[in-house]
């Protein structure tokens, strides 16, 4: 996307631009063990304190995903749209494009990936984690609800985040299906300024930030995003 994107939003306040993936002066580089990554300020003490305590029990991590731009979360939906990327259904299946209708696709990667502009991890606030050593065994990470559970891969991490997470401030916002969001147990959020940021979002912004970018099917989508707020943003555990 080129810059005459970023150019639309640039009146707007920092705030408001940290909110929706646009770039702002909350988001800063910062390199924690051995990688470099974007995130809000003012959670690099609490996630630096949980990745050591992690490492000191043996569970050393891994950040998967940290800072998304709208841009960025734009170009995981195309791949996804346009076949280049796997769209799963609910049960973490294969799902053939081609035999979907443009509602069923809208819907499964509503699932599986957030609506840019809507995504959390706009905020620098959320991180999709694993465990190091088997990504330096080269196991192949799938992200789904299965490498977390009983006999998973990453059962032991899950456990400790289970007992754990809350004294960190972070928690875990898709902790089960409540009819939005995929039950995504590596996804992590800093509560305290996460769920601030979440309380601020605002259709008609994100109406504004979609209607500026090249997403596919944009009208029906900018119908749907009261709706998709309400299931998708706010319908998470508190």
């Amino acid at each position: 996307m080129d810059n005459t994107f970023a150019q639309q939003f640039e009146h707007w306040s920092d705030s408001s631009r940290l909110l929706y993936g646009l770039e702002n002066s909350y988001i800063v580089e910062h390199t924690l063990s051995d990688q470099t990554i974007r995130l809000h300020k003012d959670v690099i003490a609490q996630l630096e304190k949980l990745m050591s305590d992690l490492s000191k029990v043996g569970l050393t991590i891994r950040i998967l995903s940290h800072w998304r731009s709208f841009e960025y979360q734009l170009g995981i939906w195309l791949k996804k749209w346009n076949g280049q990327a796997t769209i799963l259904d609910r049960n973490s299946k294969p799902l053939n494009p081609a035999d979907l209708s443009i509602d069923d696709k809208i819907s499964s990667l509503f699932f599986w990936s957030a609506l840019p502009g809507l995504s959390r991890h706009h905020w620098g606030t959320d991180f999709d984690i694993f465990l190091a050593e088997p990504i330096n065994n080269n196991y192949c990470v799938e992200l789904i609800p299965q490498e977390f559970k009983t006999g998973g891969i990453c059962e032991h991490l899950n456990n400790w985040l289970d007992s754990n997470l809350a004294q960190y401030q972070f928690y875990r916002p898709y902790d089960r299906d409540r009819g939005g969001v995929s039950p995504e147990p590596w996804h992590i959020s800093f509560k305290p300024i996460a769920q601030t940021l979440q309380k601020k979002i605002s259709a008609a912004e994100a109406a504004d930030v979609i209607m500026g970018s090249e997403i596919p099917e944009k009208r029906k989508l900018l119908k749907l995003i009261p709706d998709y707020i309400k299931q998708y943003v706010n319908n998470v555990a508190g």
